[in-house]
């Protein structure tokens, strides 16, 4: 992860990737404290508040609960994948950016986009993700399930030339 972040924030955040078996952010709260018996709600809450800082979480307070709501980003994936599952999601993102550019037509349903990588869906899903930024909005098909961050993306002129740009910042 991040060696900046506290012992604890590291351990939270991996444990929270690990949890999202799918490889779309996950939802978390209380559950918490009891994945970490040893720590104190502040103690937590600190870390977790690390994680936001970073980007890895957006947190949203509750009356009642003792932590807030926890929503795991994309870049908790980014930032923990290669430890977790051996997989760069970014490596992975501009693998399926060259098969959208090769075939654009794959990117109109995830599922198949999913196929022609041959990867599990945990592998699949953050690198994914990584690329809608790359596609107009009026273009990313909303979801309306839960297996895919989004259910597919029509690629116009323009966003080939976004996914080319996106490979070139990316390659070594």
């Amino acid at each position: 992860m991040h060696d900046h972040l506290s012992p604890l924030a590291q351990q939270l955040g991996r444990h929270m990737a690990e949890q999202c078996a799918d490889g779309l952010p996950g939802h978390f709260g209380d559950e918490l404290l009891e994945a970490f018996p040893g720590e104190d709600r502040k103690s937590l809450g600190l870390a977790l508040a690390e994680l936001e800082a970073d980007g890895f979480v957006d947190l949203s307070p509750l009356i009642g609960p003792k932590l807030p709501r926890v929503r795991t980003t994309v870049d908790l994936f980014v930032a923990c994948d290669a430890a977790i599952t051996g997989h760069d999601p970014i490596e992975d993102s501009v693998v399926l950016a060259r098969l959208l550019i090769e075939n654009p037509k794959l990117g109109g349903n995830a599922r198949d986009l999913e196929q022609a990588s041959h990867w599990e869906r945990r592998r699949f899903n953050p690198a994914f993700a990584l690329l809608i930024p790359c596609v107009a909005d009026g273009r990313v098909r909303k979801s309306v399930q839960n297996d895919y961050p989004t259910m597919g993306v029509i690629l116009a002129d323009e966003d080939v030339v976004q996914l080319r740009r996106y490979v070139q910042r990316h390659t070594r």
